[in-house]
């Protein structure tokens, strides 16, 4: 039964509403890769009629490296009957923006079965890939967070379990040398499980900085007061060379979180008689902070993923026996970038290293 006008009309607008909002980018070509059909997400995305469209090969829409791709996967359909199912990333010359497909395609053939054109079906995969990235680091970073927990916990752990089951806290209950290693295990285990928790907390989105105006200068200088003992017994020589009255919007507990962690990792590398430098200075619109030390330095590859929270890189040297997580510079990072700061190293093997990183001032931060 043939249908009449009316009818016939009325089915193709209740197909192409259809085809307008299934929530995917519908569209057919000719033989030569010339659009015949596009939905309405399809003119959307080249923000063009259909009118405009009709005609036009990809070359119209896609920057050069997406055109050879789409074509590339189109001739496999057009040519050779090939049903495809693929990841296309395409960029719209139109907005320039980079987006992920899931594409379908399969060959359109007449009534004597040759192919005369191809339908496609795109769904748009960009914010799942992000997301599967995002899991991915998160997946990374738990990992890394079991190997420092049984590699930074174990150690001290181990080393007073086995002073008391030894008895020889009995023997020594007096030695100064035993119970300041002691303090240093207990001091080291609680460094780690503050840092874990506050990282943690960073990546919840947990911590954000309560701003106030500090005098960088007493900041500074108070933070030595945590190491005294250490900087004593390795005798090393700790300078300061700060700018007066530099003043900068930090938490101040973030603030004083980064120095203490850098500040530490110098301490525990400089040798003995070696030497730390902090210094503060101001460059256009930022206030510059370094903490240079005369230390054992760090290899080539440690520094190239020494801010990497997916890869367990332990700060490393001449003496394996003084390796760490790297986790306090990573929370060292979160932190300089929640206040739209930068972070950087420069180091030799056996000649030290220079952490620094750099801060908006007060008239040029947002």
């Amino acid at each position: 039964m043939s249908l009449s006008n009316e009818e016939l009309t009325f089915q193709i607008q209740c197909l192409t509403t259809t085809l307008d909002t299934v929530g995917a980018y519908i569209y057919t070509k000719d033989r030569q890769g010339h659009y015949t059909y596009a939905n309405q997400m399809v003119c959307d995305l080249f923000n063009r009629s259909l009118n405009d469209i009709v005609g036009q090969s990809d070359k119209a829409f896609f920057d050069l490296s997406t055109f050879n791709e789409l074509q590339e996967n189109d001739r496999r359909v057009l040519d050779h009957g090939e049903y495809t199912e693929s990841e296309e990333t395409n960029i719209v010359i139109q907005t320039g923006e980079k987006r992920i497909y899931w594409t379908v395609k399969k060959p359109l053939t007449d009534v004597h079965g040759q192919i005369i054109g191809l339908c496609g079906v795109s769904t748009d995969i960009t914010e799942r890939r992000l997301l599967e990235e995002k899991l991915m680091i998160a997946n990374q970073t738990q990992d890394k967070l079991f190997s420092i927990i049984a590699h930074d916990l174990k150690g001290p752990i181990g080393f007073i379990a086995g002073l008391f089951n030894s008895g020889v806290l009995k023997d020594n209950h007096k030695s100064p040398d035993l119970w300041s290693a002691i303090h240093t295990s207990i001091t080291n285990i609680h460094k780690l499980l503050e840092n874990l928790l506050y990282w943690a907390q960073c990546q919840k989105g947990e911590l954000q900085p309560e701003k106030i105006q500090i005098n960088i200068e007493p900041y500074l200088k108070s933070s030595k007061k945590a190491f005294e003992a250490p900087i004593k017994s390795k005798n090393i020589t700790l300078n300061f060379e700060i700018e007066a009255e530099l003043y900068i919007d930090v938490d101040s507990f973030m603030f004083d979180t980064i120095i203490r962690n850098i500040l530490h990792n110098a301490v525990k590398f400089t040798p003995q008689n070696g030497s730390i430098t902090l210094k503060a200075e101001r460059t256009v619109n930022h206030v510059l902070i370094s903490i240079t030390d005369s230390g054992i330095g760090m290899t080539p590859s440690t520094l190239e993923t020494l801010f990497t929270s997916g890869k367990h890189n332990p700060l490393s040297g001449a003496n394996a026996t003084k390796n760490g997580t790297g986790l306090g510079l990573m929370l060292c990072k979160e932190f300089i970038e929640l206040h739209n700061g930068t972070i950087g190293v420069e180091s030799v093997v056996h000649k030290g290293s220079r952490f620094w990183f750099s801060l908006p001032t007060p008239n040029s931060a947002n």
